[in-house]
């Protein structure tokens, strides 16, 4: 039966077309083959649902603009979470450590539990990797805290980020919106690496993760 089942997942993930990655809950943990730094554009998260209740982040004057999101391992094509056989408890002292650079205790949580655990490392040294890496990007400048609406195309935002980081290519970059039609909003911006902390090219999952032409990015409060 077990054998089975790996063969059905096998074949999902081999057949599965590029507009559809899938993930996998409870996989072994360290089996992946790259990872994405999530870096959160503040500006749109607060202007969410979700943004209204976070205070801290998005109070008058935080002026935010890039935050670590989290570090997530991916697949080829989809990714791990949740995996088996790591530790679900973040101890203060690492909480309190990444604070700097994630917005709050409630998301380190939730991201070493949902893609922490597949890292294969300790939570110490999970978020050690990622904060070491967020601060290894360097930010262009036009988007450090640009006080008026700016409107880019997503492959422009990817180069732009590409020439401001030695060793990094334009297709080492995705660029997250939200919004239908030709123009959306900025959520995210995401860098790839190998699971040794260099840049690599992005897989199936980020391809055309911004699908509008245009994107609007909210300026820094």
């Amino acid at each position: 039966m077990k054998h089975l089942l790996a063969s059905l997942i096998a074949a999902l993930f081999l057949f599965a077309p590029p507009s559809a990655p899938v993930h996998a809950r409870g996989e072994r943990a360290g089996l992946f083959g790259y990872y994405v730094l999530s870096m959160s554009w503040s500006p749109s998260f607060c202007l969410s649902r979700a943004g209204r209740r976070a205070r801290k982040q998005c109070a008058p004057g935080a002026r935010k603009g890039f935050v670590l999101h989290g570090l997530w391992p991916q697949f080829k094509r989809g990714w791990p979470s949740e995996c088996r056989g790591a530790k679900r408890f973040v101890p203060d002292a690492v909480i309190r450590d990444v604070l700097d650079v994630m917005p709050g205790r409630g998301l380190v949580i939730h991201e070493w539990r949902k893609h922490g655990t597949c890292s294969g490392v300790s939570p110490r040294a999970y978020f050690s990797l990622a904060e070491k890496l967020f601060r290894k990007i360097v930010i262009p400048k036009a988007y450090t805290a640009p006080a008026r609406l700016l409107k880019r195309a997503p492959g422009q935002i990817a180069q732009d980020f590409a020439r401001a980081n030695t060793g990094f290519t334009k297709e080492m970059f995705a660029v997250v919106c939200k919004g239908r039609g030709e123009t959306a909003r900025l959520t995210e911006v995401r860098a790839c690496f190998t699971p040794e902390g260099h840049p690599s090219r992005c897989g199936v999952n980020e391809r055309r993760a911004c699908r509008a032409r245009l994107v609007i990015i909210p300026p820094v409060r």
